[in-house]
Parts: C-alpha cells; sequence; structure tokens
C-alpha cells in the first residue's frame, strides 16, 4: 500500500501583541487545516504548489516540503502523509475540488498534480 499526501495550510502570525498575536498563541504558526486535495507524490504536491504560486519560491526550495509564507495571504503550505484527517480548505483552483458522493456521505477526489 502506498501513501498519499495531503497540504496542510498554516497561517504566520505577524503581529507580536494582540489576541491574533504570536505571543498570546505560543508560536508564530498557526495550523489552519487541510487542502481538499489528494497527491500520489509528495513531488506531485509541490508541482500543484508551484503552479498555482509562481510569485513564490518552489514549495521544496528548503529540500524540507515546506513553502515559504505568502507576505499576501501569510499562510504557507506543508506537504504532510496523509492521515484522513478532516479537510475544509478549498484547492487553489475550484476545478480541482473533489466531488461530493451520490449518497452525499463524503468525496470522491480526483489525483492532482
Amino acid at each position: 500500500m502506498h501513501s498519499t499526501f495531503v497540504l496542510e495550510v498554516v497561517e504566520f502570525l505577524t503581529e507580536k501583541k494582540g489576541e491574533n498575536g504570536w505571543e498570546l498563541s505560543g508560536g508564530k504558526f498557526k495550523h489552519i487545516g487541510y487542502m481538499k486535495a489528494k497527491f500520489q507524490t509528495r513531488e506531485d504536491a509541490v508541482s500543484y504548489y508551484n503552479r498555482h504560486n509562481p510569485h513564490m519560491r518552489s514549495l521544496n526550495a528548503h529540500n524540507n516540503y515546506r513553502s515559504d509564507w505568502d507576505p499576501i495571504t501569510k499562510r504557507l503550505y506543508i506537504v504532510r502523509e496523509d492521515h484522513h484527517m478532516n479537510d475544509h480548505i478549498e484547492p487553489f483552483s475550484s476545478d480541482d475540488a473533489p466531488k461530493v458522493t451520490s449518497c452525499g456521505c463524503g468525496y470522491t477526489y480526483k489525483w492532482l498534480k
């Protein structure tokens, strides 16, 4: 059985003080969720991110499968092995979104690259 991969979405906290500041949060990185996207390989996830974020360096620029944080969205992405966690972040393109199953009880994903 081979692994499936997903993109974890993380927010980089730029404010030090306040309710949403990193000082109270205990760190500068806040887990937002997982993208509704499935990849057969880590490299497919990197390719997908790179294609949709041409203004950024490659997701794997530092050989750690983690992007830089985007100064516009303040988000960064990390390739993770899929452990079937709930995902709720929409993919970069609506064409890539999974389809609701006929019973309405889940999603059918297509492999993204």
